[in-house]
């Protein structure tokens, strides 16, 4: 490489780390993505496609300052300035066709690198980490930084780089399935991706070889210009025919539009396991999160009679979409691909908990879990007060709340109304029962009397003024159910 053209690319690489737009919307990308995944335990075969996916708003940093670098020649009288110096406007070009998309994929990478060591705060990551899905991120950031030198030879105009910009993103949230993307964002299934091959890869630096060749072209056609867009074509023909026709397209074809998904929902959760008294059955590379699991579950069961346990649900993980297998369902809780991190895991650890303290307890669960479209109410019933008891057992139990839905009436029209959601589904319930359930939870000996009573605590017929004798319990203010019991 010739000394001045050697010197020209040092310089140009220094003002491109220097670029505010390329640091600001990095720094934009880090902030957001760790915001939005902070209380989120990572699946890596999710995170590593959405973190090079983020990569895109670091591309378009990079490409506005590249096209803001390479439009230094369309300034005013700043042919006259550079007419002297020992470089001609080809050679500049080329030293920021080297220089920046090299910035810019070291910021990128700086900013993944980050994005992916927050995930790891008090974290548990499941799934495949695919270091091949941060590899394209960097290649985005290389040819939008490519693209907007091209498109500054070619249209010295400032809207061409902001034009281009605004039709990457729309592409890639309009077209997120089709593999000739520079990055594909659709994982189509959580539990079992297809990606891209590695000849994806190859297809993305063509793309780059071919932006670069593009640009220098502005200078005329030279037979080194030549040479390399015709070597980039090939290679964008070869490696996107080999991507298209390689296995994992096909298998993506096979999986189709997810909306209309007849596989069973917990299909492929093979990975099973019985640690203590229940078993857990998780998707290949989920099994990290069965002690997650265990840990929300095994103290509800422990707190439950040695011969009421048997009759107690497993747990299986079920995907985001699909139909619900009643051999399955009906015999077991479902667990989501998802669970809380960073205080988050409250929350995910008491609503397990709650289905099984449900099943324990004698309400309805599984695929009857709650009471129905509309709900039903559990004020005055004993088992209500056992149920959050036995939540307490793993988080204290919180109050239910309402939300408003449109349900079909009969005739078929929509009807708008108040439905309870709680921890135990569609089941309404009264301060009046968490206070008794707090009560036990302080108290020693508890236990013991709910055992002695749990056949009659936990029979739907039983009222709470029936249970407080057996519970040791002073009476407190009663409230009437507002909606149907709960059967």
């Amino acid at each position: 490489m010739k000394k001045p053209l050697a010197a020209l690319i040092t310089t140009e690489f220094v003002l491109a780390l220097r670029s505010p737009l390329l640091w600001a919307l990095a720094l934009v990308t880090v902030i957001g993505r760790i915001i939005t995944t902070w209380q989120t335990m990572p699946n890596w075969s999710v995170q590593t496609v959405d973190t090079a996916t983020s990569a895109v708003v670091v591309g378009a940093g990079g490409m506005l300052a590249a096209n803001l670098a390479i439009l230094r020649d369309a300034r005013a009288e700043a042919v006259e300035l550079m007419e002297p110096l020992p470089v001609r406007p080809r050679t500049r070009t080329l030293a920021v066709l080297i220089a920046y998309p090299l910035a810019g994929g070291f910021v990128a990478a700086l900013a993944m690198g980050i994005q992916l060591g927050s995930l790891l705060v008090s974290s548990r990551p499941a799934g495949h980490f695919d270091a091949g899905e941060l590899a394209a991120g960097v290649l985005l950031v290389a040819l939008m930084t490519t693209l907007g030198i091209a498109a500054g030879r070619w249209v010295p105009s400032l809207i061409a780089a902001p034009i281009g910009i605004l039709l990457f993103f729309w592409t890639l949230m309009q077209f997120p399935r089709i593999w000739l993307l520079p990055q594909v964002p659709d994982l189509k299934l959580a539990v079992d991706p297809v990606r891209p091959p590695a000849w994806h890869l190859v297809y993305v630096v063509g793309l780059v070889l071919l932006a670069g060749s593009v640009a220098l072209l502005r200078h005329g056609r030279r037979p080194a210009s030549v040479v390399v867009t015709a070597g980039g074509m090939a290679v964008v023909l070869a490696a996107g025919a080999l991507t298209l026709n390689s296995p994992a397209a096909e298998a993506a074809a096979r999986v189709g539009d997810l909306r209309q998904s007849t596989e069973s929902v917990t299909t492929g959760a093979d990975d099973c396991r019985k640690p203590a008294d229940t078993t857990y059955c998780a998707f290949p590379g989920y099994a990290e999160w069965i002690p997650l699991w265990q840990d929300a579950v095994e103290p509800v069961v422990a707190a439950v009679p040695e011969g009421a346990r048997e009759q107690l649900p497993g747990i299986v993980q079920r995907a985001p979409t699909g139909v619900l297998d009643p051999a399955v369902a009906d015999k077991n809780i479902l667990t989501t691909t998802s669970w809380g991190r960073n205080g988050a895991e409250r929350d995910s650890r008491r609503a397990l908990a709650a289905q099984m303290a449900a099943a324990a307890s004698g309400f309805p669960w599984g695929s009857r879990r709650g009471g129905g479209p509309q709900g039903c109410d559990a004020r005055g019933q004993a088992r209500t007060v056992v149920a959050l008891w036995l939540i307490g057992q793993v988080e204290r139990p919180v109050a239910a709340t309402t939300t408003r839905t449109s349900i079909r009436t009969g005739d078929g029209k929509q009807k708008a109304m108040e439905v309870p959601r709680s921890d135990l589904g569609s089941v309404d319930f009264g301060p009046s029962e968490l206070a008794y359930a707090k009560q036990l939870l302080e108290q020693s000996g508890a236990r013991e009397r709910i055992w002695a009573n749990w056949t009659v605590l936990t029979a739907p017929t039983t009222t709470v003024d029936q249970a407080l004798p057996l519970l040791d319990l002073d009476r407190a203010a009663a409230e009437t159910p507002k909606g149907s019991p709960c059967e």
